[in-house]
């Protein structure tokens, strides 16, 4: 409880749809990294709605165990979804943490996913109708991938995916 207090007093007085995003993402995939087991349990605890399908969310293709969300609360954006998946990559067991956000502008999420970590960016692609952008960096103790994936062009669709992946 005083962890969860903690959590909120840090967010600005006025959070905005930008500080509400990077903070879910932060504090569910960053923080202890993708855990597939312990965000099931959060999944569980608060009433999130299970997908019926993977909605884009598993920024890995081998994909061995997958669970989503549509999630509600004041805390998080309107229509935020969120999925863990257990995954082989290049022959290493992994997990994944990805978080889907809308109405959230991909510019500044990222300017401060910047000032809030230590992320590196190593690749980007634009194919088609779509920006990539990976990242490395330590959170929670871990060497984590970070991938960012929007639309390139925002008045099409204003979503993000966030997504954290780790070694299992």
């Amino acid at each position: 409880m005083a962890f969860a207090l903690a959590g909120v007093c840090l967010m600005p007085a006025h959070a905005d749809n930008v500080d509400l995003a990077l903070e879910a993402f932060h504090e569910t995939c960053l923080a202890h990294g993708p855990d597939f087991e312990r965000t099931a349990a959060v999944a569980k605890t608060r009433g999130w709605t299970p997908l019926s399908g993977d909605a884009a969310l598993t920024p890995v293709d081998d994909v061995d165990a997958f669970q989503g969300w549509t999630v509600t609360g004041n805390d998080l954006p309107a229509g935020t979804m969120i999925a863990v998946t257990k995954a082989t990559l290049s022959g290493k067991a992994v997990q994944t943490c990805s978080i889907r956000l809308f109405d959230v502008d991909r510019a500044t999420f990222e300017q401060r996913f910047f000032a809030r970590t230590d992320a590196e960016k190593i690749s980007e692609d634009r194919n088609g109708d779509q920006v990539s952008k990976l990242y490395i960096l330590i959170a929670g103790n871990r060497k984590q991938l970070v991938h960012l994936t929007s639309p390139v062009d925002m008045g099409r669709s204003d979503s993000i995916i966030a997504s954290s992946i780790a070694d299992d």
